[in-house]
């Protein structure tokens, strides 16, 4: 689930209902010093002692409505769910209006399986509105739109994530929204971990609503359903209704047995002027899906564009008729993508033990197969992830290699240094190959030297520098050369060897003048080291090689930011954004150059922008509170230094690309 705490709710309890403690409550000394014992527990984190002095409270005054929500509240962020349940189901008889506490006991809900309660308390909660706590908005908008996935309703489960989460959508925003697109009627931890990377690519697509992006999805997958489908009905609400006829035509193939694609083909065609087509199409539907009221109403638009109103008018009612019938989730679609499994071994050693038997002989179908089984079982296994990784990588299988593998590092590797440096290495490569090169240098830097992979983390780290989107394998002996090089000077930089790194970095472009990206680096490298000058040179030098990348920019106005020249830090953050529209990190030195030149309005609206693409990164929030300050907000300035402390705190493990100027990370060339 996604991140959630409670607000401490005291903010929460003035919107989210009305308090009737009687008088009498007010009045008795005993109740009053039960609910102090429990307040202060619940703050010192004795969650145990809270919960036992709020049952004890609301035993002494069941009509103590602020009582019912703490206990529910607490239960739940200790993962008493079933208890959460019944606390906040007498909470909401007592403030049926309270649209947070319906919130957290769909929440709840959820948490125990009761899917068809969950749901409506999540929409009753949405009805009601006036959760102004974002958290606890943003979790149960986030957990309404996998239930309405779960249930089928699929356009508006879309329609759901879009409008809370715009454009900041996470990776588990982006599974949901891949799980739409594909109509994939389960939720994320029910899928077959070997379509994980299917959903994350369609979820991305889905994300960015670029036709673009909804093209290359749909030609990489001629067969997969409902992806001519989704890329369809973009084409069409871009106008393009030839263009899209063709692609529900392409899904109707593909997907024979249901009925919309053809009502999507009559509604196109009847658009396109084409009667006789739209009505064959619709009656089609119909006869597929005789209880669809969405094929009816096709059929009835087709009839009416006919001249036959008569029959037409009996389509409407049938419509109408079957507009409220129980929805069907797709057998089909769940056979295809769940991965329940008949045989759960998960859990038996011998299981295990046959598992890695398998992937060390190179059996690794086998394995992944058995390991499907086990993690399914034991999700929160990263060696059992990260095996599977390894068989998938060894497979060619490379997106759900890079998914596994990832997995598996974040929730922890247990082995022998070498199988733990082995994974980090593939995931690497893996990295780098999908652009994350920075994440890949970071992550292979711990590594870097050591045996028995000294070779291949220092030809990594090479690629990353250069920034070849390639794996290792895949280059001839003069490219290997050329990264080994650049690893090297990697290694010395990672040490802290500059003396040694600069005439490297100077060797090697004498030797390779042409070479994309190695100015870049020398330049990167000199500005960790405040040789700003030097450093310019290198960036001036690497634009005429890379004249399209917004990254020398940014770390040219980086710079002159630091060296506090706010008029050419603005013309070199322009570019930037000019190059990368869609670059976090472009707006945001383009914000850090608009306050340096004063105007802290307009930079308030570049940094918005930048978390907005790259939610969550520390150092913009640490600038937007500077900029609020500066703008004379000092509320927003203090929120926003409370989230910049919240975040580092969180993700304290995760080094900035601070050196130099800028500290939000970008993949944009």
């Amino acid at each position: 689930m996604l991140p959630f705490r409670s607000c401490r709710i005291a903010a929460l309890c003035a919107v989210a209902f009305l308090l009737t403690a009687t008088a009498t409550a007010q009045n008795d000394e005993g109740f009053q010093a039960i609910v102090q014992s429990a307040n202060a527990a619940r703050d010192a984190g004795n969650t145990d002692v809270a919960i036992r002095d709020y049952n004890r409270a609301v035993a002494l005054r069941p009509d103590w409505a602020e009582g019912w929500w703490d206990l529910g509240t607490t239960q739940y962020e200790t993962n008493q769910y079933a208890d959460a349940v019944a606390s906040l189901r007498k909470l909401v008889k007592l403030a049926p209006n309270s649209a947070a506490g319906w919130s957290i006991l769909g929440l709840s809900e959820f948490e125990t399986k009761d899917y068809g309660d969950a749901l409506a308390s999540l929409e009753r909660a949405q009805t009601l509105g006036g959760i102004d706590d974002p958290d606890i908005a943003h979790v149960s908008a986030y957990h309404l739109a996998l239930l309405l996935i779960r249930n089928g309703e699929f356009e508006r489960a879309t329609t759901q994530l879009r409008s809370t989460f715009g454009g900041s959508a996470s990776p588990q925003v982006k599974t949901a929204l891949g799980l739409a697109l594909l109509r994939v009627p389960l939720l994320p931890s029910e899928v077959d971990p070997s379509q994980d990377a299917l959903i994350q690519e369609a979820g991305e697509a889905a994300a960015s609503g670029d036709l673009t992006a909804l093209s290359a999805l749909a030609e990489q997958h001629l067969q997969v359903p409902w992806v001519h489908y989704a890329y369809g009905l973009a084409l069409a609400a871009a106008g393009k209704m030839e263009e899209a006829l063709a692609q529900q035509k392409l899904e109707a193939a593909v997907s024979p047995t249901s009925s919309l694609p053809l009502i999507e083909i009559s509604a196109l065609e009847l658009r396109l002027g084409q009667r006789p087509e739209a009505l064959s199409a619709a009656k089609h539907a119909v006869a597929l899906d005789e209880k669809s009221a969405a094929a009816h109403e096709a059929l009835a638009k087709a009839l009416t564009a006919s001249g036959n109103t008569k029959q037409a008018a009996l389509e409407t009612g049938a419509a109408a008729r079957l507009a409220h019938g129980p929805l069907q989730r797709d057998p089909k679609m769940i056979a295809r993508y769940s991965a329940a499994s008949p045989v759960t071994n998960a859990g038996n050693p011998e299981a295990w033990s046959n598992a890695m038997q398998d992937y060390s002989t190179g059996h690794y179908a086998e394995a992944i197969a058995a390991l499907k089984t086990w993690v399914e079982q034991n999700p929160a296994e990263g060696t059992a992830w990260a095996v599977m990784g390894l068989a998938e990588f060894a497979l060619k299988d490379y997106d759900n290699a890079r998914i596994h593998l990832q997995r598996g590092v974040n929730l922890g590797l247990k082995g022998s240094p070498e199988s733990v440096q082995l994974a980090t290495q593939r995931l690497a490569l893996l990295l780098i190959r999908d652009g994350q090169f920075d994440a890949a240098t970071s992550l292979l830097g711990p590594q870097a030297g050591k045996s028995p992979l000294a070779m291949q983390t220092r030809l990594a780290l090479g690629l990353a520098l250069l920034r070849i989107r390639s794996l290792s394998d895949d280059l001839d002996a003069a490219h290997q050369e050329l990264a080994q090089s650049a690893g090297a000077i990697v290694e010395l930089l990672l040490a802290s060897r500059y003396a040694d790194a600069f005439p490297a970095f100077q060797k090697l472009i004498a030797q390779h003048p042409e070479t994309p990206w190695l100015h870049y680096a020398y330049g990167d490298a000199l500005a960790s080291l405040s040789e700003y000058d030097s450093a310019k040179t290198q960036m001036q030098a690497e634009l005429k090689l890379s004249p399209h990348s917004a990254l020398p920019w940014i770390k040219l106005a980086a710079i002159s930011v630091q060296q506090h020249l706010p008029i050419e830090a603005l013309k070199e953050a322009q570019s930037a954004v000019d190059a990368a529209p869609g670059s976090a990190e472009a707006h945001y030195e383009l914000g850090r150059a608009r306050l340096e030149n004063g105007d802290a309005q307009k930079a308030i609206t570049e940094l918005e922008k930048a978390d907005s693409i790259k939610p969550g990164n520390p150092e913009i929030h640490f600038v937007l509170a500077q900029a609020y300050a500066k703008a004379n907000l000092p509320e927003k300035a203090a929120a926003e230094r409370a989230t910049f402390l919240q975040l580092k705190a969180l993700a304290s493990e995760k080094t900035s690309n601070a050196q130099g100027g800028s500290a939000v990370e970008t993949n944009t060339q």
